[in-house]
């Protein structure tokens, strides 16, 4: 009787408190919300345990792949080596770091010697002063020496050096940012891989989807011995399944409306998919675990916290923007075309997956040249500044070719992060947050 009696009278536990930002993190590794993505998992964990080729993460910022390697790589106990490359790295400053990090190179101590002499001298009478004497002088000497510590080591730390006192280690040397090193670091790294690999010194190469085969174009000896695991998105049941765990936790539900706005909206980015759910639900002053369950309906509450987020970006973005507009503000007023506009309309309009095959200089003017009003281009062949029809697509086509160069070369001069690539005049998106940026920025 006193068992049934607790069980009618005994409270319910109460709800678990957390903070909003501490559910749906937007830095560092989510610990509520991570998404167990079992291909990638499976992938990477089938990959080290063979040690079978350089492992290559590829996928725009924020997709996913510091987390998985810190989930999938930090606890194999590999003797883990992190390089982070840019522009002005050097396959000799990356074989120092190595060398330095695992202790593999002895010290070579140098001796300075420094002689210092430091004389006293003192004397002393012998025999009588009226009659005669002779002085006796005693001189003191002192020497120091001064050791000094200088280079690392005496040999050259190469690839043989490092084969040779790496093997059998269990190192994995990680390259954040590798497509940012430049042809001659690349050049020099895809000679020596094979050497690494032969000796089961594993590398894990780190950049976006535009740079996915460049070791490969210049030693075709790594032909089959790369491994892509691709980071760019989740799939709908897991931007449902990050949700889910974030909404639960906070005591919240959002209608199926909402969610879909959320998968068009975020990219189906890992980092997005956690601010716009933080903003959301922010914005409706929950900052932590509502003690009564809270439904949100309304879609247009997703729109709303985009953005949000965009004029939270500016701070980011709006001088790269600024560097690809100044063609814009250089054009005269008259003129038919503003090429730079129209690259950054594209931005906007063509998919992240076609920017991430990248968009020919064609594609765009073909595009520009479509959305083009019929009276606009009428007026321009009447006044003269255009013969034909075709003049004015060939001028639309070599505008924007000279125009995605150019803004290549000024966000290289002046941005501070890379957001595109050109190649061949083909266009690279190479951040994906910037996409973002443009699709929610006000004009």
């Amino acid at each position: 009787m006193k068992e049934m009696f607790k069980k009618f009278t005994k409270k319910d536990s109460p709800i678990r408190e957390l903070s909003t930002s501490a559910v749906f993190k937007i830095s560092g590794v989510p610990e509520f919300t991570f998404v167990e993505r079992s291909r990638i998992s499976k992938e990477i964990d089938d990959h080290l345990d063979t040690k079978d080729g350089v492992l290559l993460f590829l996928g725009y910022s924020k997709s996913g792949k510091t987390v998985f390697r810190k989930k999938h790589i930090a606890n194999k106990d590999f003797n883990i080596v992190t390089y982070r490359g840019n522009n002005s790295s050097t396959i000799s400053g990356l074989y120092t770091q190595i060398a330095a990090q695992l202790n593999v190179a002895q010290p070579t101590e140098y001796q300075l010697s420094k002689k210092a002499s430091q004389s006293s001298s003192s004397e002393g009478q012998i025999g009588n002063k009226n009659v005669g004497h002779v002085k006796d002088t005693l001189v003191d000497t002192t020497e120091n020496n001064i050791a000094v510590v200088s280079e690392l080591s005496s040999v050259d730390i190469d690839v043989n050096f490092l084969c040779n006192k790496l093997s059998d280690s269990n190192v994995m040397v990680i390259i954040e940012d590798y497509h940012l090193v430049d042809k001659e670091f690349n050049k020099l790294l895809s000679e020596d891989l094979k050497h690494f690999l032969d000796e089961e010194i594993l590398f894990l190469l780190i950049g976006i989807p535009s740079s996915p085969s460049r070791a490969l174009r210049n030693n075709p000896d790594l032909s089959g011995r790369m491994k892509h695991i691709s980071f760019d998105y989740l799939s709908r049941e897991e931007v449902k399944e990050l949700i889910y765990k974030g909404t639960g936790l906070l005591n919240i539900k959002f209608e199926e409306d909402v969610i879909e706005a959320i998968i068009a909206s975020s990219l189906k980015n890992p980092y997005l998919v956690q601010y716009i759910c933080r903003v959301l639900i922010q914005s409706k002053g929950i900052d932590k675990t509502s003690q009564e369950n809270i439904v949100f309906h309304d879609p247009k509450d997703v729109y709303l916290a985009c953005k949000s987020i965009a004029s939270i970006l500016d701070n980011d973005y709006s001088s790269i923007y600024s560097v690809i507009e100044s063609g814009t503000r250089a054009q005269k007023n008259d003129k038919a075309f503003n090429q730079y506009e129209e690259v950054l309309k594209a931005i906007k309009h063509f998919n992240i997956e076609e920017w991430e095959k990248g968009v020919s200089a064609s594609t765009i003017s073909s595009w520009a040249w479509t959305n083009m009003e019929p009276e606009k281009i009428e007026i321009y062949i009447d006044n003269g500044t255009y013969k034909t029809e075709k003049t004015f697509k060939e001028s639309i086509r070599s505008s924007v070719k000279v125009a995605i160069d150019k803004i290549n070369d000024n966000l290289a001069n002046n941005a501070t992060k890379q957001i595109i690539y050109v190649n061949d005049g083909t266009l690279y998106l190479t951040d994906l947050i910037f996409k973002f940026y443009i699709n929610w920025k006000e004009q």
